[in-house]
């Protein structure tokens, strides 16, 4: 096959200049001088396959030969000819066949050969030949360059990789749900803002009156109920143990306002005492009457709820029949503490001290009476963080597994060492690129993941390249650059194409707008265009400096010990079968049998196993016409490199080359079972209906995907962290977190202006706050249009609560609705219902307030308004003069229901010469203000928690509906007005981002 190879792709002045004439005489010929061949009289099919040295064309010589070879085999000869030729080529034996005719070897071998009709090799190969050395160091300065330039920067401090474990920043801050939930956040950030101090409220600024983190213990029993006799007393146990630990009494624990440690929330309260002021029945420390406590717990104000937090869904206590299977101890972490660090002490106190100690008493105090999960932030994100440097640890794992396996494919540690190595060093220069060329400050959960994913890209990238290499051992190139072209142009084309389909995979992804997705695409995409990058720049140098300078090397080393060893054991038999195969050779070197080779194979030193299999087994001729190759030489023109030297082909038998193959047990799978079960009819006809099928199926499938409803969940459901965050979320009647959804119907304010924020980073981003400056809700027309709002929706009807997801209060059974006018009016109706000889009889505070009512309200309450006519003429925010008396209880200061409902739902804002202070106040409480934003707050029944796209997109969209609807029965004063939650709409969103990306990706 060598040498049809090199015949195939020659032009005829290469030809004509190794080959001298031919002449026929047996004495020339016995002297090996090749003939020129005559085409004065045509084309002549020789017993050389050489193409005419004349003026015909060699495709018209080639063609008139064609036409005088032997006939075609019949169709089954040729298809199985065809097989045969397919298979062969997979497994290193040579595709030729003495009975194919010279057609089939011509383009056979002149595929083979493709490469090195190409002309002169590339400069490349040509410098890595001529200078192995010094091209493996040059390009190995890539590589040295991650690793300094890595090191570099994270010794002065720089953040090489911004790490973000603690939290998954799926943010769309573009999408309007996001921008109006900012804007509502900080909507107290404008100056000469108005504060409504009161009293009786106090913040608790002394050693631990604050809350830092609460430590959530979770009990499960597998039967019966865990508010048994025995079960309480064993929750009794646990508590105690947790709450006398070490110095958590004295340093840690939360204090009320004696400076006395808050008691953790338990299930215990109601038997110690806590509550016995509101019933006697819950002084029961021996536990006799446990249901009957726990069901006036469900009864009394002051119990009722406390207890949803420590009842799970479903249960009632009062209930018949009715048992629980969980409960749970909350032990709180007090804020700030005497000293400074507060937050490092709490958070070592918790992880190296607390953490230890609830898994004692889970594993020493509990057994198997109950199951116990534990969860706190802090301890949370340490586990987070923890976990995910330990699985950082899984790639050394699978580095060595690829690295072992690597060594046995290519059976040198140099090639496998060095291949590692251009793996490794890829993903330090991809994330230099990642993080200041395209400047990302983000490295999170997704980005762990490419470390496993290139680790098999890359080393299947060396497995390619290495295994061209190999295969180009069995063809006869006129020099090693041209060998070495050869297999950089198969290998790069190769790799290159699934190279640019993986990034494009990747790159794909980077045109989401949440962050997680976007960074991991484009890290990805970068790292696997490195990689390759690397793998052409580098790895030829590492393969040719092996070839050339270390292997040669290691074989006579490797002979040399072979030869001492065999010495030291006294075996003779080897020597003895070398001679025996030296004479068989001498005697007719023509013929070569499977015996004499093996015994040659047997005195030689091991090599690959391809080259193995080809002293073994030596190639078939090219041509079955030529009879002695002896005589045919190359010229020393082609042999540019002083240590390449061509390899001559030898003749060998079919039956060499079936028992070659019959060796191989893929081989014998391959030929004998699969291909004949595939080539069954019915099976072909089978399986492409199945394929069909199967693919109309997941299509179809794809497009309906949906992402999970639940919370993002970072641990498995078996782990700790993932068990006690399930049953926090969905096993239990209330959590501290805000459970249920609010939406906040807005004016006043625009949408927030997300701009300034960065794409690349996860630190949390508010953006610019932008004011509606057409705000004005004091004119007739605004006020009735917000009050016909507010009554249309404390009045909605059963099929519009259902639709909107409205909340109705337990104890009302109304819609749970805060606006802010509705109650005003209802306040002052009161007021002067219970005061009516204080004010004129004449007097109007409904709604709208006017400049005429509004004059009369404050002559009647001299003591808190100066005149009237001392505000400015052209003063008209009469809504504020009676909002003012409303919100305050009557410029008072003192607390009532209302402030804790509409307080956070109003904002007034100072103006010079109008705004002025309230008399025989000493809170600093102001009239004459300007309303500079108001919301109207409607609780709904849907959880942020557990609404996913299917359920909430519909809620959502209702919502829209509603505010357009509003909006234009609305004066323009209140034209920009919008609704919005805290989250709910926002996670919306991103589940439908993530689902239409899913689908574009597929």
């Amino acid at each position: 096959m060598q040498q049809n190879y090199v015949y195939s792709r020659m032009s005829q002045t290469e030809i004509g200049s190794q080959y001298e004439n031919h002449s026929t005489d047996a004495t020339q010929a016995k002297d090996k001088e090749p003939i020129v061949r005559n085409c004065e009289n045509g084309c002549q099919n020789t017993e050389f396959e050489v193409p005419c040295n004349c003026t015909v064309s060699q495709s018209k010589c080639r063609n008139r030969q064609y036409s005088q070879a032997e006939p075609k085999p019949n169709r089954k000869k040729r298809k199985k000819k065809r097989y045969l030729k397919q298979l062969s080529s997979k497994v290193g034996i040579p595709n030729d066949s003495s009975s194919a005719t010279e057609n089939r070897k011509h383009k056979s071998l002149s595929e083979a050969g493709e490469a090195l009709g190409r002309g002169s090799p590339f400069i490349y190969c040509r410098f890595i030949v001529k200078f192995p050395i010094l091209a493996f160091l040059l390009s190995s300065t890539l590589h040295v360059f991650a690793i300094v330039a890595t090191v570099s920067l994270v010794v002065t401090g720089d953040n090489v990789f911004p790490t973000d474990f603690k939290k998954l920043p799926l943010v769309l801050y573009d999408d309007n749900s996001r921008k109006r939930d900012l804007a509502w956040r900080s909507r107290d950030a404008f100056s000469m803002r108005i504060t409504r101090p009161v009293y009786g409220i106090y913040y608790p600024t002394w050693v631990g009156g604050q809350v830092k983190d609460i430590l959530e213990v979770i009990l499960e029993v597998d039967d019966g109920s865990i508010f048994s006799k025995n079960n309480l007393y064993l929750i009794q146990q646990i508590e105690n143990l947790l709450f006398n630990f070490k110095d958590y009494k004295s340093t840690y624990c939360q204090r009320d306002e004696l400076y006395e440690c808050v008691k953790p929330w338990s299930i215990i309260r109601l038997f110690d005492g806590t509550y016995k002021s509101v019933d006697s029945s819950f002084y029961d420390p021996n536990f006799d009457h446990p249901t009957d406590v726990l069901c006036n717990a469900k009864k009394f104000t002051e119990t009722k709820e406390f207890v949803e937090y420590l009842f799970p869904k479903g249960y009632d206590p009062c209930q018949s029949g009715s048992a629980s299977s969980m409960t749970r101890i909350f032990l709180i972490m007090g804020y700030p503490l005497l000293g400074s660090n507060s937050n490092s002490r709490i958070n070592n106190f918790l992880i190296n001290e607390v953490k230890p100690h609830v898994e004692s008493i889970r594993d020493n105090i509990i057994g198997d009476r109950m199951d116990l999960y534990y969860t706190s932030q802090m301890i949370f994100d340490n586990d987070v963080t923890q976990q995910a440097f330990d699985d950082m640890l899984f790639a050394i794992g699978s580095f060595l597994f690829i690295f072992l396996v690597m060594w046995i494919q290519t059976k040198s540690f140099f090639i496998t060492t060095f291949g590692i190595f251009s793996i490794l060093t890829s993903f330090l220069l991809a994330n230099l690129v990642y993080r200041y060329i395209f400047s990302y400050e983000y490295f999170g959960f997704f980005h762990i993941i490419s470390m496993f994913i290139i680790l098999g890209i890359g080393a299947d990238d060396v497995f390619v390249f290495y295994d061209c290499w190999r295969l180009t051992d069995d063809v006869n190139y006129p020099s090693l650059a041209h060998r070495l072209t050869d297999c950089y142009y198969r290998a790069a084309k190769t790799t290159f194409v699934t190279s640019v389909t993986t990034m494009a995979a990747f790159l794909v992804s980077g045109m989401s707008p949440l962050l997680p997705v976007a960074s991991f695409g484009l890290f990805t995409g970068i790292l696997v265009g490195v990689n390759y990058i690397c793998d052409l720049v580098y790895f030829p140098t590492a393969i040719v400096l092996y070839s050339q300078k270390i292997r040669p090397k290691t074989i006579k080393c490797y002979d040399w010990l072979s030869k001492k060893v065999d010495c030291l054991k006294g075996i003779k038999c080897k020597l003895h079968m070398c001679k025996k195969s030296e004479n068989l050779r001498g005697k007719d070197s023509e013929k070569t049998t499977p015996s004499n080779s093996s015994v040659s194979f047997l005195c030689s030193p091991r090599q690959t196993a391809k080259e193995d299999s080809s002293r073994l087994f030596p190639k078939l001729p090219p041509i079955s016409q030529i009879k002695n190759l002896d005589h045919l030489q190359f010229s020393d023109t082609f042999n540019t490199e002083k240590n390449f030297k061509p390899k001559q082909s030898t003749d060998k038998t079919n039956t060499t080359r079936k028992e070659f193959e019959e060796r191989m047990l893929v081989v014998r799978f391959l030929r004998h079972g699969f291909y004949s079960f595939l080539s069954l009819r019915i099976v072909r006809l089978v399986l492409l209906v199945l394929f069909l099928g199967m693919s109309a199926f997941l299509i179809y499938s794809a497009t309906n995907l949906e992402p999970d409803s639940k919370q993002v969940q970072i641990f498995r459901s078996s782990h700790n962290h993932g068990k006690a965050s399930f049953h926090h979320y969905y096993s239990f009647q209330r959590n501290f977190e805000e459970e249920y959804t609010s939406v906040y119907l807005v004016w006043g304010m625009m949408e927030k202006d997300t701009s300034p924020c960065s794409r690349k980073s996860s630190d949390f981003c508010s953006g610019t706050m932008v004011w509606d400056q057409s705000f004005n809700s004091s004119s007739p027309e605004a006020q009735m249009a917000i009050y016909n709002l507010c009554r249309r929706l404390e009045n909605a009807s059963d099929s519009e609560i259902q639709r909107l997801k409205i909340r109705r209060n337990s104890l009302t059974n109304k819609p749970e609705v805060s606006c802010y006018l509705t109650a005003m009016e209802r306040f002052l109706q009161e007021d002067v219902t219970d005061n009516r000889q204080g004010y004129p009889p004449d007097l109007d505070v409904n709604v709208p307030m006017d400049r005429g009512n509004m004059t009369k309200f404050m002559i009647s309450n001299k003591n808190i308004y100066k005149h009237p006519n001392t505000l400015p003429a052209h003063f008209n925010r009469w809504l504020e003069i009676g909002l003012g008396y409303w919100i305050t209880n009557r410029y008072t200061g003192t607390i009532h229901e209302d402030y804790f409902l509409y307080n956070h739902l109003i904002g007034e804002q100072y103006v010079r010469g109008e705004t002025t202070i309230a008399q025989n106040t000493h809170l600093g409480l102001y009239y004459g203000t300007k309303m500079r934003y108001f919301g109207i707050q409607v609780n709904l029944t849907v959880s942020v928690f557990t609404l996913g796209l299917t359920e909430g997109k519909p809620v959502y969209q209702a919502w829209e509906q509603l505010m357009a609807d509003a909006k234009e029965k609305m004066p323009a004063s209140l034209g920009n007005g919008f609704q919005c939650t805290r989250n709910t709409w926002h996670w919306i969103r991103v589940q439908e981002v993530l689902s239409e990306s899913a689908v574009m990706g597929i």
